[in-house]
């Protein structure tokens, strides 16, 4: 059963579609592999791609000029892919003509280990020195383009996750080894505004000795240079291998090119899901460049390389932010959910969540929980007398007057309904919970809210407070009527005042009082 590649990287593309033969070996690596020209050369089947020693034993090659056949010493494709660099002609018995094989040892750009390059080609003996010329230039060209290709893979797998404040240092990446193999001058990335109206020239990479304009070229409208967003927008790439035999209708660009001492120029478009977002693009300053499929090529795959980041950059930050303005919205939402509407306090909602919180938490810690249940002196006459607005603004100061009062960590205050609310003070000790039900009661009656029908000519508060130390079996409903039964035991004396059920009072019996409020 013939061997088959597992992945087709880049290179391996690029040595299927060469016109010439060529064998490849990693000298780390066992496999060796075959072009589909060198399978044919050699008279192997087109699918077995990957060839072993036991494959190479098996081609018989003969000494041209004796006849003899060469054995597996002096086979020169085992002794080339032993490591040995060969330039000879041999004989293909199974095919019946001469080959001129030439073997190197490479470095291919980023790999630890080097390579060996087989190059097989078919001659006649009056071809012998055309072809060896024709053949180091071919392997050259090869050499070139697999270093390219393995240098532009690692960098393209460096972008595909990068951060957004590494992308101008992958970007500056990609366009040096964009210049440095296209043997070009500058090499530059420009991109749209957001409005598409202007461009500015944002990466740029520049060969020693030559000047740097991407300061000037920020903010361009487009108009600026109109045919070459023309050509770009209808053929994707521009090419002028000498500036000055650009039309007439580039005279704007011609113009901006001799200020540059540009004499040529290949630009590639760059899309983001569909849509022209800059260019990428090489510069020769030093002399005119015929340029070659290989530089477009190449500038294509270093276009679509960026312009694909950049749109997943720009994805990746756009879900950011919106996953951010879910979570601040989200956030907004529970805050409203959880605060009364008038005082901005906690509400009646909230503040049963977290009394079941701190139930749970204390019984667990075995801490005593006290909660505080507080009602306004006479709000019901308040309302009558002063009306519906001045009772909201009474509401909102004494909440206020609780909320800065009460600020050790794990407290609460809350709304309970109507002129009532509920303060949650887990950990306290009887000492602590007397003082604190004595400074609110006093906060409040300093605020001098005057209140005619009081009593006291003033609005006040009446504070009752249950405090015991939970265990598993507490309920919140317990607490809530032990506080509630403190409370109506200190309006029943007088009001404002507060009263405490300790945990020895909790199976104590009081009477409700009711009250006109």
């Amino acid at each position: 059963m013939p061997a088959k590649r597992k992945d087709t990287p880049h290179f391996w593309a690029i040595i299927d579609a060469l016109p010439i033969a060529v064998l490849l070996k990693d000298t780390a690596k066992p496999e060796i592999f075959a072009n589909q020209q060198a399978l044919q050369l050699l008279g192997l089947e087109p699918s077995q791609q990957v060839l072993s020693l036991s494959d190479i034993r098996h081609i018989e090659l003969t000494e041209p000029d004796s006849n003899e056949v060469l054995g597996l010493v002096q086979n020169p494709l085992l002794l080339a892919l032993g490591g040995s660099s060969l330039h000879q002609v041999v004989y293909l018995n199974q095919n019946q003509f001469r080959v001129q094989l030439e073997s190197r040892l490479i470095q291919l750009s980023f790999t630890l280990s080097k390579s060996v390059l087989i190059v097989l080609k078919p001659e006649q003996p009056h071809d012998i020195a055309a072809a060896r010329q024709s053949s180091t230039h071919e392997v050259s060209e090869l050499e070139e383009a697999l270093a390219f290709d393995k240098l532009i893979s690692l960098i393209s797998a460096e972008l595909i996750n990068v951060q957004p404040e590494d992308l101008d240092t992958h970007i500056d990446d990609a366009l040096t080894a964009l210049g440095e193999f296209c043997h070009a001058d500058r090499s530059y990335v420009f991109l749209f505004h957001d409005d598409m109206t202007l461009m500015s020239n944002t990466h740029e990479w520049v060969r020693a000795g030559i000047s740097s304009h991407k300061d000037h070229l920020q903010n361009m409208p487009e108009a600026s240079q109109p045919y070459i967003w023309q050509v770009l927008q209808t053929e994707h790439v521009f090419a002028a291998s000498d500036i000055e035999q650009l039309p007439a209708a580039a005279a704007l660009e011609k113009q901006e090119f001799r200020k540059e001492d540009i004499q040529s120029i290949l630009c590639s478009a760059m899309y983001s899901q569909g849509q022209l977002i800059g260019f990428v693009g090489c510069d020769m300053v030093a002399r005119k460049r015929a340029w070659t499929n290989s530089d477009i090529r190449r500038l294509k795959l270093v276009g679509n390389m960026i312009g694909n980041t950049i749109q997943n950059v720009n994805y990746r930050l756009s879900l950011k932010q919106m996953q951010q303005e879910l979570l601040r919205a989200n956030r907004e939402l529970q805050e409203l959910a959880s605060r009364d509407g008038l005082t901005g306090i906690a509400n009646r909602r909230h503040f049963d969540l977290v009394l079941q919180q701190e139930l749970n938490r204390c019984a667990r810690l075995h801490l005593p929980l006290g909660l505080i249940m507080v009602d306004i002196d006479y709000f019901k006459s308040y309302n009558d007398s002063y009306g519906h607005l001045a009772g909201d603004d009474a509401l909102k100061q004494v909440a206020q007057q609780l909320l800065q009062t009460v600020k050790r960590q794990g407290e609460l205050v809350a709304r309970y309904g109507g002129e009532e609310f509920a303060i949650i003070v887990p950990g306290c000790s009887k000492a602590e919970l007397c003082l604190l039900l004595e400074k609110l009661r006093s906060r409040i009656e300093q605020l001098a809210i005057a209140h005619s029908k009081a009593p006291t000519n003033q609005l006040t508060i009446s504070l009752g407070a249950s405090l015991t130390e939970p265990d598993k079996h507490t309920s919140s409903s317990e607490l809530i009527n032990e506080a509630d039964t403190a409370l109506y035991r200190a309006k029943a004396q007088g009001r404002n005042q507060a009263e405490v059920i300790l945990p020895a009072e909790n199976s104590r019996q009081v009477s409700a009082i009711k009250n006109d409020n």
